[in-house]
């Protein structure tokens, strides 16, 4: 059982995203917040809202979009583990010519609808494993945020990626210092320092480094 609306306007209304002044999504001030209040309303356990924030990988490569619009213009884009949809809706802002984004958790797919709508755009939105999304159809530009968590699922995702980019789509690779981002094979173009929630985090700052695959 997805929010109701009440319940996402009360604890998730839209806002803007830090950095990105143009783009809106739902997001909570207080997650544990949200996160009791969803399950008091579904009488069940859910599981944690991540899709209620905009993790520092997905705000910086939005943010990285909007200064380069000509990576995305004219382009087919998946947002690869999408969460709440920002960065497909930034590449759509900023001129690509389709945006796709997939997810294993959907809640976080119905998120990322109701953001795109927000936002007034039109984006593909799918539930599915994004290792075989990857596979599933061509794209010019495939977008990676915060998505190197466990180890076996990491390895699996880069495959995909370096299969996709042996077929001409452009990989680029946005990661906050999560454990199993691979140490070689990647270039980096970009660093940026951001401010993060302490109680999700466990630390008030992280530097996003932007990498393609070479």
């Amino acid at each position: 059982m997805n929010p109701s609306p009440s319940l996402l306007g009360q604890y998730a209304p839209p806002s803007a995203v830090a950095g990105c002044p143009r783009l809106l999504a739902h997001q909570a001030s207080d997650l544990f917040a949200l996160w009791q209040a969803w399950e008091e309303e579904c009488g069940a356990r859910r599981d944690v809202p991540y899709w209620a924030i905009v993790w520092p990988a997905a705000r910086v490569l939005s943010q990285y979009l909007f200064a380069n619009p000509t990576l995305v213009q004219g382009r087919s884009v998946l947002d690869c583990g999408c969460g709440g949809g920002v960065t497909a809706i930034a590449a759509i802002a900023n001129g690509a010519r389709r945006a796709a984004g997939c997810d294993l958790d959907l809640t976080a797919v119905g998120i990322a609808q109701l953001n795109a709508a927000v936002n007034g755009v039109s984006i593909d939105f799918e539930h599915r494993d994004v290792v075989e999304c990857c596979a599933a159809q061509r794209f010019d530009l495939i977008l990676v945020a915060d998505l190197f968590y466990q180890k076996e699922f990491s390895v699996s995702l880069l495959a995909a990626l370096a299969a996709a980019q042996a077929q001409g789509a452009e990989i680029l690779i946005a990661d906050s210092g999560r454990p199993f981002l691979p140490k070689e094979g990647l270039r980096e173009i970009h660093a940026q320092a951001v401010t993060t929630s302490f109680d999700i985090e466990g630390c008030r700052s992280r530097t996003v480094r932007l990498f393609r695959l070479p």
